[in-house]
């Protein structure tokens, strides 16, 4: 996404328009998700439920997409979509309190944990980089907006009771994150990483992407097709935010396409 477009051209049924200096990249593919961590809810009296261990939240794979749009003057515009859901099944030696239910121990759990990702990115490259490379090295750095829409769920029998109940827990989180990428461009392939991150009043949160770009295709003056992989670590640590407690990291592989104008 080096070198301006000075005329872009876009067929759709035999109709064409040009868009003058914009670069532009669109990209989809699927990610496997593997969580692991820890989630307590109340924050004061609620107990540490792992999720891997208690909950029996296994790997998920997701679709995602992403959009890049870098513009002559203002700040360039980052988008990303990830979404995430695991369910599982589990149980534990003891009795385990999740919001305003006591669970029996020895019992089936079922859970779900759904964790979207929604980034609103802004961002800058950093020309004399690239310039003094001659294209080699492209550094962007910015802000970014993660909207985390979370949700736990857990339904199991009451201790006491022996009635089945469902307890939830949803909150939605808008996280100002610092951005920084570095791209190394060679002909045919690309090695790109980013990363996203944040700590403040004992909470911290952290993604970090390292990606394979293969380009077999380009037209010149016109589009780049690429083919990708890579690995992301994301790490989000909650200190009694909403009356939550959480450190929860998730390990990701994924494989994209795209193209870039």
């Amino acid at each position: 996404m080096r070198k301006l477009l000075a005329v872009g051209t876009l067929a759709l049924g035999g109709t064409s328009f040009a868009v003058p200096l914009i670069n532009a990249e669109f990209s989809v593919g699927a990610m496997s998700h593997d969580p692991s961590g820890y989630i307590q809810y109340p924050a004061d009296t609620g107990d540490r439920i792992d999720l891997k261990d208690t909950l029996g939240l296994d790997k998920k794979t997701k679709p995602f997409a992403r959009a890049k749009i870098e513009l002559p003057i203002v700040p360039n515009i980052y988008l990303q979509y990830i979404p995430m859901k695991f369910t599982g099944k589990g149980r534990y030696s003891q009795t385990i309190t999740f919001g305003n239910v006591t669970y029996q121990a020895n019992v089936d759990l079922d859970s779900s944990v759904k964790a979207d990702h929604y980034d609103i990115g802004l961002y800058y490259n950093i020309p004399f980089i690239g310039a003094a490379t001659a294209g080699l090295l492209d550094p962007e750095i910015g802000i970014n907006v993660r909207i985390l829409d979370l949700e736990g769920k857990i339904t199991g029998r009451e201790q006491g009771t022996g009635i089945t109940k469902t307890e939830s827990k949803s909150i939605t989180v808008p996280v100002p994150m610092l951005y920084a990428s570095l791209g190394v461009n060679a002909p045919y392939v690309s090695l790109i990483g980013e990363l996203r991150g944040i700590t403040y009043s004992g909470n911290r949160y952290y993604d970090i992407t390292g990606e394979v770009r293969i380009k077999p295709i380009s037209i010149p003056a016109m589009a780049s097709f690429f083919v990708g992989a890579g690995y992301r670590y994301e790490r989000l640590k909650l200190d009694n935010v909403s009356d939550v407690n959480a450190d929860i990291k998730v390990k990701s592989i994924f494989a994209n396409v795209g193209v870039s104008f």
